[in-house]
């Protein structure tokens, strides 16, 4: 992250963020723990850089982070992280501007961490349940995710909700007014967007069949300890040509102990078409309801 706020300056302004510790970064957020109220909470503050005042885009960034709350306010599910007790505000740190906010603090590690872990059955059964939950829920509420991968679910150990989806910051509200020039490239990870969103036109065919396609692509990485079309050390585009152009192993090939169905279901998940996936996350449950 550019210009990282320096945490002690942070401490000084704003002491009511008690214990505050750094915790990870990216792009242009940074999050920290502390405790607000004697609750330790996740503490978000995206860089606002100087020249978006002079290109236009400050205004656009902050509409991202209020998209963002908006779509968590609105979803009502387990399998999503829930929004904290600090409400969004700007704060300049050492002359630099941020936005700054909170969201409830999940214990775990992020799914990404446990790839190659070998899961069995019950636990990809549970995983493909909850991420279908988030998707519903946040379907539901108008918007997509678009950024659905193993770095942003969290394993959390409760038994409540096992498996938890993280980071709205590119959710994208369907049918509303977009915050990009339509010449903008797609936001998101490329090795688990869909192919349809590298089209020039891609806006005008996204719905949420791309966040199941990113949701199979993540269970069949978990369950088979590697991507089904991205190699470690490669660069982006020559996975890109794979995701347009080959299609994967199948995740049965792979995995001889899991059931025959539940493969169909996560291979189903990333067909290359559109058409050719299940057309809703409701669609999936019903599915997975149906198996033992």
């Amino acid at each position: 992250m550019e210009h990282k706020p320096d945490i002690d300056e942070l401490r000084r302004l704003r002491p009511e963020l008690a214990g505050l510790e750094f915790l990870r970064e990216g792009g242009f957020k940074a999050v920290y723990k502390a405790e607000i109220r004697g609750r330790p909470e996740a503490v978000k503050v995206v860089y606002i850089p100087p020249e978006a005042e002079e290109n236009g885009t400050r205004d656009e960034i902050i509409a991202r982070v209020k998209r963002e709350i908006d779509a968590l306010g609105q979803c009502r599910t387990n399998h999503l992280v829930t929004l904290g007790s600090m409400a969004l505000e700007p704060i300049s740190v050492s002359g630099h501007d941020y936005l700054i906010y909170s969201e409830e603090l999940l214990p775990g590690e992020s799914l990404r961490q446990r790839i190659r872990a070998r899961p069995n059955y019950q636990g990809l059964r549970v995983l493909m349940k909850c991420l279908m939950e988030a998707l519903r829920a946040i379907e539901q509420s108008g918007h997509i995710h678009r950024d659905i991968k193993p770095d942003n679910v969290m394993v959390t150990g409760l038994p409540e909700r096992p498996f938890v989806v993280l980071d709205l910051g590119i959710a994208f509200k369907l049918h509303g007014t977009e915050l990009t020039a339509r010449s903008a490239g797609p936001p998101g990870t490329m090795i688990y967007m869909a192919p349809e969103l590298f089209q020039p036109q891609y806006k005008d065919v996204l719905d949420i069949r791309s966040d199941i396609y990113s949701a199979g692509v993540t269970v069949f990485e978990y369950a088979a300890g590697k991507h089904p079309f991205h190699h470690r050390g490669e660069r982006d585009y020559t996975t890109v040509y794979r995701i347009l152009h080959q299609q994967p192993a199948k995740l049965a090939g792979l995995r001889g102990d899991l059931p025959a169905p539940f493969c169909q279901v996560v291979d189903r998940c990333f067909k290359r078409r559109p058409a050719l996936r299940y057309p809703t996350p409701a669609a999936v449950l019903r599915e997975l309801e149906a198996m033992i």
